[in-house]
């Protein structure tokens, strides 16, 4: 199993950062369930999944991945995730 473990900043506020990734992650492959402020989502990569748990703070996002393809490094995965809040 392959780790990684980062913070993102965001501008929004939970709930709004919540659906914004709730539609990221579902529109590139993906499944996500978000239970209060966690959760756990699957994306389908070439190669693979990448899984991982999601906690929303206020002004940023706990992500830790659990597993992903060798060839996807952590920094890719981070600066998507990133992406998709900006």
């Amino acid at each position: 199993m392959a780790k990684c473990n980062f913070d993102i900043a965001y501008e929004h506020e939970v709930h709004e950062a919540k659906k914004i990734i709730t539609e990221e992650i579902t529109e590139n492959n993906g499944e996500i369930r978000i239970n209060d402020n966690s959760g756990e989502f699957t994306i389908t990569v070439p190669g693979g999944e990448i899984t991982g748990n999601v906690t929303f703070k206020n002004n940023a996002l706990s992500i830790s991945i659990t597993d992903k393809p060798t060839l996807i490094p952590c920094n890719i995965i981070e600066s998507v995730i990133q992406s998709y809040l900006e």
